[in-house]
């Protein structure tokens, strides 16, 4: 296995001579070139001073975009180091740097030298963000009612919460780094007060730019303890648990914003595969809920329909037997000689009723049909009707018989 690693690590391998590096350095930018091959900008600027080879001047490939006319400086042929140098092409998902920096060190060095991305903080806040601009206002509300630099902090809204002294600088860091963020493609949104970045548009993390505090025993009697403002700001950002963050200390956060954006721009990657995972258990999920469900409802349509076909054969089988009755009653009568008018109309009323009862034949009935069948099988509760009917069988054997004769 080792040796096949090695091998697809020199297959990655490509030797370039101090003529072919120079080449490649004036075709394409150090930035693009880094995203080619396993080394960072830095890294490889660092190669070219060490080879002689030089560099684009800051703002040639933008020049070069526009059409304009621009220098391209020749290489020297005075030189006695070395001939050539090997880089590596980046395979992608690799994280690994050669010159040593990590990813996030590597893309923070990228995020720097950006011409794009102005992280250098103004004296004076100016067309500030919608999103600073909303905490201005808010603000210039305070500063109307209060000419005092209070130590209480003061929330100018859910995402900035500092002492009135910090409320500047805070506005000035807010603006200039969502404007940096916008410039890389990120997105901002605001929900219920509070903010959130949208991390290449799709990874939601909260916001939030405080000033630290510190807890002491308080003099006032009512109160055990207080909350005395430190000035030290601190920049959050968090997800369901996920944070990234940054705060005074050896550096103020000023100089801490490419910082920042890096680990922001590095988590996100996580973050979306976190999603995509989440996303893919969550319709997994759903598939096999549905296949669950539509395996129930199956079930019930298949018990039901069994136990339709289950009462309809029961019914079939009762229907047989009533007419075997009946021709069990009309067989006697003959062989008593007692088939009479009476019993001949008995036994066309029980075929009939059999007739009606049976589900393969679904005969009419005008006194039946638009009763439930269903209820053929329960018992009788209406204590009127039963005892009519004992009091009329007391006096006709069978008490239907007259109003049969009758009709």
């Amino acid at each position: 296995m080792l040796n096949l690693l090695k091998t697809a690590f020199k297959m990655n391998r490509i030797t370039f001579t101090r003529e072919q590096l120079y080449d490649l350095i004036w075709s394409e930018s150090l930035l693009t070139l880094s995203k080619k091959y396993n080394i960072s900008d830095v890294g490889l600027r660092k190669i070219c001073i060490r080879m002689d080879i030089p560099l684009p001047m800051v703002g040639y490939w933008n020049k070069v975009k526009a059409g304009k006319s621009v220098e391209v400086k020749k290489l020297s042929s005075v030189y006695k180091g070395e001939k050539e140098i090997s880089l590596t092409l980046r395979v992608e998902g690799e994280n690994q740097i050669e010159d040593g920096l990590s990813p996030q060190m590597a893309l923070q060095k990228e995020i720097e030298i950006d011409p794009n991305t102005n992280l250098r903080i103004p004296n004076v806040l100016s067309d500030p963000d919608p999103i600073v601009e909303n905490a201005q206002k808010v603000l210039n509300e305070i500063l109307k009612r209060t000419k005092e630099e209070k130590l209480e902090v003061v929330s100018l809204n859910a995402y900035i919460k500092v002492t009135l002294k910090n409320m500047n600088r805070s506005l000035l860091i807010m603006d200039t780094f969502v404007k940096a963020m916008r410039k890389r493609g990120h997105e901002f949104n605001i929900e219920n007060g509070e903010c959130y970045v949208l991390l290449n548009g799709k990874e939601r993390m909260k916001m939030t730019l405080k000033e630290n505090q510190t807890i002491v025993e308080s003099q006032d009697r009512w109160r055990s303890r207080e909350y005395i403002p430190t000035g030290i700001l601190s920049f959050m950002f968090e997800h369901y648990g996920t944070t990234a963050s940054c705060k005074d200390g050896k550096e103020i956060i000023e100089n801490q914003l490419a910082k920042i954006i890096a680990k922001l721009e590095i988590l996100s990657k996580r973050l979306e595969k976190e999603r995509l995972a989440n996303e893919e258990w969550h319709r997994k999920y759903k598939e096999e809920r549905k296949k669950q469900q539509e395996f129930e409802e199956r079930k019930q349509l298949e018990l039901k329909t069994f136990k339709q076909t289950l009462s309809e054969a029961e019914r079939y089988h009762e229907a047989t037997l009533v007419r075997i009755y009946a021709d069990q009653i009309e067989q006697k009568a003959i062989n008593d000689g007692k088939l009479t008018e009476e019993v001949t109309i008995r036994l066309n009323w029980i075929r009939r009723k059999a007739d009606w009862y049976d589900p393969l034949m679904n005969g009419h009935d005008d006194w039946l049909d638009a009763g439930d069948i269903r209820k053929m099988h329960q018992n009788d509760t209406n204590s009127y009707q039963t005892s009519y009917y004992q009091r009329t069988a007391e006096v006709n054997e069978w008490p239907l018989a007259p109003w049969y004769i009758k009709k």
